[in-house]
């Protein structure tokens, strides 16, 4: 037969690994999908401000189509190779206003950035406003779409 105190300290036990248990899990709930997404999103501009086409190619779906402001639909390789070759340079990129929508396996990234670069020689400044979708697959993260608009200046 057990006595009080054994019962006290079972008790005592199980409720301290309750405890540990469910703050693990909080903590793991804070560093969700959204936040793995923030973070590619961040590694993405990076990337694209230094020409980083290994990343570009490990991130980019196979079927990625990027439809452009122009309305243009530009390849996964194409964009790639844009960036290899020093067509598109961004001198910067900053973002703003971006939220994210997790739907299990895709999700959907909304923002804008301010751009300031060149592109095939040409530079200029402005805003876009984008949406990204990524489906996550063989436990990462992969853009399988990417739309831009023009913002126009106020």
């Amino acid at each position: 037969m057990t006595s009080m105190a054994d019962f006290v300290r079972r008790w005592a036990a199980t409720a301290l690994i309750a405890a540990i248990a469910c703050v693990t899990n909080s903590a793991q709930s804070v560093r969700g999908p959204e936040s793995d997404l923030a973070k590619i999103e961040d590694e993405w501009i990076q990337a694209r401000l230094k020409g980083d086409v290994t990343y570009l190619e490990r991130l980019y779906a196979p079927e990625l189509r990027i439809t452009g402001a122009d309305g243009s639909v530009i390849e996964r390789n194409t964009d790639i190779a844009r960036f290899a070759s020093g067509a598109i340079k961004p001198q910067s990129m900053e973002r703003e206003d971006m939220r994210i929508t997790v739907y299990g396996d895709a999700a959907v990234v909304i923002g804008r950035d301010n751009l300031k670069g060149s592109y095939n020689g040409v530079s200029g400044v402005g805003s876009v406003r984008f949406t990204h979708v990524d489906v996550r697959r063989d436990g990462r993260w992969q853009l399988v779409a990417s739309q831009g608009t023009w913002v126009q200046a106020k």
